[in-house]
């Protein structure tokens, strides 16, 4: 008897195809559904295991889920059969680069340029390796060359600008980062930086124009509220600089940096108790010397020259370095005018033995000036 089975009209479905395959394991991964993807090109990958766009997928997947043991092994096979995948070039560096191995990812990189010469995105990765590996001027070199490409490209001016901050260049980094300013004006992120560069270079006045900028973007920006203040202190405006200050504290719960400076504030405005506590405050962080000096301070001028010669102590202690943290103290104690507070302690650490003979001689000079 003859079959009545018609295919055309058949509801069987058809196993997928592994171009299928390939496609959907695409679409799972460009909407980031990694285990879903990793799992359709597992399956492609058993039905056609030297697949060059599935071995690619697949090391794509892994490392966005950072199984990079299994990304290297599928980038690997790729390059074993086309050595000029650009694919595999670049995510293999990519995964090298994840590992700390930059010297490798670099090679794979520029492998990568040969074939692609203008590919901006590879060189930016080439740049920033080059700087996690301080080869300052190789690093430079990618950036500019970059920017020949594309003037405008912030990757790479925020990159160079890092670069010339690390490098010391700060007064060439503002330039750069203004650069940036000029094509978002209200960038949180570069003001704030530019404001703290302004700052290391002694200009405050600039410094207060970028931080001021920074709070018209965002009003309770931490990092802006900080430098501000820090430019009241400079002109010691301690009052404006506090008030600054605590709206900090009104959404975060401040840092240990904060908390020194507002006990050396309500310091020079004769606010004991708030310096005490805020001086405490900051060494509840973990032990910290300029917490530790003001507290020196503040208790020589309170006339508790016991505390503060067991402060003194701690001092001295804690830093492997004793007679630079001694300089530090010293300064601490000028710039507050107690120059008389000062004798007065170093007196009392002489007459009671309680000075490393180290630093004897040092403390010995100060009672004389």
């Amino acid at each position: 008897m003859k079959s009545v089975y018609d295919p055309a009209s058949s509801t069987e479905k058809k196993a997928p195809s592994v171009i299928d395959i390939s496609k959907s394991a695409r679409n799972k991964l460009k909407a980031r559904r990694y285990r879903e993807a990793k799992e359709l090109f597992q399956e492609g990958l058993e039905m056609e295991p030297d697949n060059p766009y599935l071995l690619s997928g697949m090391g794509d997947a892994c490392r966005e889920t950072e199984d990079f043991e299994g990304a290297e092994k599928c980038y690997a096979a790729l390059l074993k059969s086309d050595g000029k995948n650009l694919f595999a070039l670049r995510g293999l560096g990519d995964v090298y680069k994840r590992l700390n191995r930059h010297q490798d990812a670099i090679a794979l990189w520029e492998t990568y340029l040969k074939l692609r010469p203008q590919d901006k995105h590879v060189m930016t990765r080439i740049a920033d390796s080059c700087k996690v590996l301080l080869q300052y001027e190789r690093a430079e070199h990618a950036y500019r060359q970059i920017l020949k490409i594309d003037p405008r490209d912030r990757f790479a001016m925020t990159g160079l600008a890092d670069l010339q901050h690390r490098m010391g260049y700060d007064e060439k980094a503002i330039e750069t980062y203004e650069k940036i300013l000029k094509l978002d004006p209200d960038e949180l992120h570069i003001l704030t930086i530019v404001g703290k560069l302004c700052w290391r270079i002694t200009d405050f006045q600039k410094a207060e124009k970028y931080f001021r900028h920074a709070l018209t973007v965002d009003p309770d920006n931490p990092y802006a509220l900080y430098g501000l203040g820090n430019c009241y202190r400079w002109h010691r405006q301690y009052e404006k600089a506090l008030a600054i200050w605590i709206r900090i504290l009104e959404t975060s719960e401040g840092t240990q940096t904060l908390y020194v400076r507002m006990g050396d504030a309500y310091f020079h405005l004769n606010e004991h108790d708030q310096a005490y506590s805020c001086y405490n405050k900051a060494l509840s962080f973990g032990y910290d010397p300029f917490a530790t000096a003001g507290l020196i301070c503040l208790y020589t001028v309170q006339k508790n020259i016991t505390a503060a010669a067991d402060k003194f102590d701690l001092l001295i202690r804690q830093s492997q370095q004793p007679a630079e943290q001694f300089d530090v103290l010293v300064k601490r104690f000028l710039r507050s005018d107690q120059g008389a507070e000062m004798k007065e302690l170093f007196s009392f650490l002489i007459r009671n033995d309680r000075i490393k003979e180290d630093l004897r001689p040092a403390v010995e000079q100060r009672l004389v000036d």
